[in-house]
């Protein structure tokens, strides 16, 4: 990449691949999203408050949601009050309204990531140009 054609094609290309490492990188076995931080770090293209949006909400991107949502639900049996078993299942929790808000939360955290870090992207504007990172 020595040549300015490339240097040009590559910064075009450059915060696509980055968010996309960051969001779904995780399904390459871990490898490409450690990948997609390590380039999202070192970019020069986002502020720190947005580098440290792109790594922690939700680490992983999409994987963890994904995991949790196909991952065998698990139950637990309890007596009531009155004698009666019942039995409550679930993914992450045996309360179906918390394990529901978080697989929500899961799949929609990602999205907001990804909108973000697109939103808040700095491409190729003059240095006296770009937005100060708060």
């Amino acid at each position: 990449m020595s040549d300015p054609v490339s240097r040009t094609r590559w910064q075009q290309w450059e915060p696509l691949v980055i968010v996309l490492l960051v969001e779904v990188g995780a399904f390459l076995f871990a490898v490409g999203w450690l990948t997609g931080i390590l380039m999202l770090w070192t970019s020069r293209q986002w502020c720190t408050r947005d580098k440290i949006v792109g790594t922690f909400l939700v680490p992983g991107g999409f994987v963890p949601a994904a995991v949790l949502t196909f991952w065998t639900e698990r139950c637990t049996a309890a007596i009531n009050v009155s004698g009666i078993a019942e039995e409550r299942c679930g993914h992450i929790s045996t309360t179906p309204w918390v394990d529901m808000l978080t697989l929500v939360v899961l799949w929609v955290a990602p999205l907001g990531s990804m909108a973000w870090l697109i939103r808040h992207h700095q491409a190729q504007l003059p240095v006296k140009v770009q937005q100060q990172c708060v």
